[in-house]
């Protein structure tokens, strides 16, 4: 399934809860979850009735061909996890209830419903919630593994806005799922692991250090090594698209007020920024490059990898303890002029097997250019 089939897919669910509410039963529509049971730290016999009569009340909507059931359904569901004040508490024991529903779901054929089932389980965010996005990141559809990657991505937020019903050691597995899915994915589903990875990299509670760096090396790495796999002649705009998220999160992750990631998850960064930013010079030698008036995505590609470059430098030299001297270059602003030659020349000289990164990193003499 292409891209626009599976944006023709979802479109429907993301705009339809509105025009569900009607079908609904009355019974239904007064069912809800006060507030300070979401926000309870003590979930006892009275509280879980109330959370299973919920959940039976309006689950049964997800099931139904009406589109637009399915989305208010989903809806209501998502209500009790809103708050500012969820508890861990009430988070898992809701999933406990929830979960066996949506496990039905998704092994139906239902697509509406698979994804909205997908939806609440990226929403409770918690660890068996976690393990059943997991599980359909192989499904046979890609529509369900492109939501099951992005699901991964509101698991973090959910995470990082609230207190974590989450793992370290369950974040870190998904981080390293979701660096394969960076390399072995269609460029859709790699575009959602690219930004998946940016938010795993914006979780700041403690205790979930080791889960950010990894995310941070292998956003580096995995999509390195997805770049430079890609054959310049053969590059589309969607795979374009993957460089420069993947360029534009890691630029988050070195310039964040708070976490930032070691110095090795540096390098690795500062290597993809130099991956990206040769696949563009190797397009203009290779003279795939589009004239100067058509080629807007490569001049932003380029600016988005040499920021990449010059922010995951400085911090590199703040890490060693070094002045942040680390000058600016204007590489983007070059193309986009049409100055091709000096663009090719000052490329060269940081990408070069001579040249900065490669001195100043060890990479490979080769890594970036004549690869």
């Amino acid at each position: 399934m292409n891209r626009a089939r599976i944006s023709a897919t979802l479109r429907p669910l993301a705009g339809a809860a509105v025009l569900g509410l009607g079908c609904l039963s009355a019974q239904a529509q007064t069912s809800q979850i006060d507030p300070s049971v979401a926000a309870s730290d003590s979930i006892g016999a009275s509280e879980l009735q109330t959370i299973s009569r919920f959940v039976s009340d309006w689950a049964p909507g997800l099931a139904s061909d009406d589109m637009g059931q399915v989305a208010a359904s989903r809806q209501r569901l998502s209500r009790p996890l809103a708050g500012s004040s969820v508890a861990v508490t009430f988070r898992e024991a809701y999933a406990g209830v929830l979960i066996p529903e949506l496990q039905t779901l998704l092994a139906g054929d239902n697509i509406g419903s698979r994804l909205a089932a997908l939806r609440l389980a990226g929403e409770l965010a918690t660890e068996s919630s976690a393990a059943l996005i997991l599980d359909y990141l192989d499904d046979d559809d890609e529509a369900v593994r492109y939501f099951a990657i992005g699901r991964m991505e509101s698991v973090f937020e959910q995470a990082s806005a609230h207190p974590p019903a989450l793992s370290p050691e369950t974040t870190l597995d998904m981080v390293r799922r979701l660096g394969d899915r960076v390399v072995s994915g269609s460029a859709l589903e790699a575009d959602a692991a690219v930004r998946a990875l940016g938010g795993a990299m914006r979780l700041d509670q403690s205790g979930f250090d080791r889960a950010r760096n990894e995310a941070a090396t292998l956003l580096g790495s995995k999509a390195g090594e997805r770049v430079r796999a890609m054959a310049s002649a053969k590059v589309d705009e969607s795979e374009l698209i993957v460089a420069l998220d993947a360029c534009a999160a890691a630029r988050s992750a070195v310039t964040a007020s708070g976490w930032q990631p070691d110095r090795s998850a540096t390098s690795e960064l500062i290597g993809l920024g130099g991956d990206v930013l040769a696949l563009v010079l190797e397009r203009f030698h290779d003279k795939t490059l589009p004239e100067t008036a058509q080629r807007t995505l490569d001049v932003q590609t380029a600016r988005a990898a040499e920021n990449l470059i010059l922010f995951a430098r400085r911090h590199h030299e703040f890490l060693r303890g070094g002045a942040d001297s680390v000058p600016a270059t204007g590489l983007g602003d070059l193309l986009e002029s049409g100055q091709d030659r000096p663009f090719s020349l000052q490329a060269v000289a940081l990408l070069g097997r001579d040249g900065e990164l490669v001195r100043g990193f060890g990479f490979e003499a080769n890594r970036f250019i004549e690869r």
